[in-house]
């Protein structure tokens, strides 16, 4: 479970960096368990978590995989980081989503069964937003999940470009209330043509 000084960590790194953490407090447990419950973990091998934060996801989601399936977490904020390998010194740790396929390469895999997001995409430069969800429509497998959330439904047409399934729910219980993105089959795209 959390610690107070987790969530002051994540409030403080809010404040130094709100356009990257994007909200001012951890995700909820309505939240994690909406994410999550559409995932059918026993078909799990490899799990990717973007954005992992103070680690609220990550903790429920290693709950729920096998002993054998490859879990890594990307955090581009440092002292997150450090908090996420502190807690989860048996997984795989990352820094810059963009960096997707080159991480998953480096420790041998192809792609990924499930990825899941809590990016802020709303407050990220456009070439970022594209460049990362380029590189999940890329690295998921063709029968794998991508699940995120956001607050808005501005992310559904860049997600409908990458993925024939889009589906949706609006989580109430959580601050703020959040839509999770559950997204199934990654459309073939060419390079170089991501609006």
């Amino acid at each position: 479970m959390e610690s107070l000084m987790d969530r002051m960590a994540f409030l403080l790194r809010f404040f130094r960096s709100p356009r990257m953490i994007g909200s001012i407090t951890p995700s909820s447990a309505h939240l994690v368990r909406a994410m999550l419950d559409p995932i059918p973990w026993e078909r799990v091998n490899t799990v990717v978590e973007l954005g992992a934060g103070t680690g609220v996801i990550t903790e429920a989601l290693v709950q729920r995989t096998h002993p054998e399936t490859r879990v890594i977490v990307f955090e581009q904020d440092s002292r997150l980081r450090d908090l996420l390998f502190h807690r989860f010194p048996y997984i795989d740790h990352a820094d810059h989503a963009e960096k997707l396929g080159e991480v998953l390469e480096r420790y041998g895999i192809g792609r990924a069964d499930c990825i899941l997001s809590s990016l802020p995409f709303t407050n990220f430069p456009k070439g970022m937003r594209q460049v990362i969800l380029d590189e999940v429509a890329e690295r998921l497998a063709p029968d794998g999940m991508f699940v995120a959330y956001q607050y808005s439904l501005h992310m559904l047409p860049l997600l409908r470009e990458r993925f024939q399934r889009v589906s949706f729910r609006l989580v109430f219980w959580n601050l703020p209330p959040a839509f999770v993105y559950v997204c199934r089959k990654p459309k073939t795209r060419k390079k170089g043509k991501s609006k």
